[in-house]
């Protein structure tokens, strides 16, 4: 179907692109647009393959804060580890069994509208990013940064869509290659 719709613009494409002095693109134009849309198709393809290949059915998230592994979560059952960092603190994990999580963040000082709609972290005066684990699905919540992007990234379980939240300094990768057993690494708190 893919390849299909991709044809089909290629067709359109051929016949109906000009260049900025309103002539024809020329044909050599034309194969190389073409060529340049094959080798991507085939390398977004190749990596889905190798994905796949590695893939051992078990989907965990790494949080990163500030270049440094904070958590790793399992997102089949919301299972983590809390890394011996400077950040252990600063990171609530008091309702990982319902699959919510706090970390720290670098611009998210401003709880206000969090405590309005999460009384756990009020009660506690958490400071940080909300991040919940749903459906083996990863997602932020709630965090405060000047465009709000990484709160409108759609939940990931993909290694190739990590959530990024530059201001905040936090990073989440995504892994499928990592079997269970080895999910517990030797610098951990919890």
């Amino acid at each position: 179907m893919l390849l299909y719709i991709l044809f089909s613009i290629f067709v359109v494409l051929l016949y109906n692109i000009y260049d900025e002095e309103g002539d024809i693109i020329k044909k050599r134009d034309i194969v190389f647009i073409g060529i340049i849309l094959l080798i991507a198709l085939l390398s977004g393809l190749g990596f889905r393959i190798v994905q796949n290949i590695n893939s051992t059915g078990n989907t965990f998230a790494k949080i990163v804060y500030q270049n440094e592994l904070i958590l790793m979560i399992n997102l089949e059952n919301n299972e983590y580890h809390l890394y011996d960092t400077i950040y252990k603190d600063q990171i609530h994990v008091g309702r990982a069994s319902e699959g919510v999580f706090y970390v720290p963040g670098k611009v998210t000082t401003e709880m206000t509208t969090l405590y309005e709609e999460d009384l756990y972290a009020k009660d506690n005066s958490i400071v940080g990013i909300k991040v919940i684990v749903a459906d083996a699905k990863i997602s932020v919540a709630y965090q405060e940064s000047p465009k709000d992007l990484c709160e409108l990234q759609k939940p990931t379980s993909s290694p190739l869509m990590p959530i990024v939240c530059l201001p905040n300094e936090l990073v989440i990768n995504i892994y499928t290659d990592i079997e269970s057993d080895a999910f517990i690494p030797d610098s951990v708190l919890e």
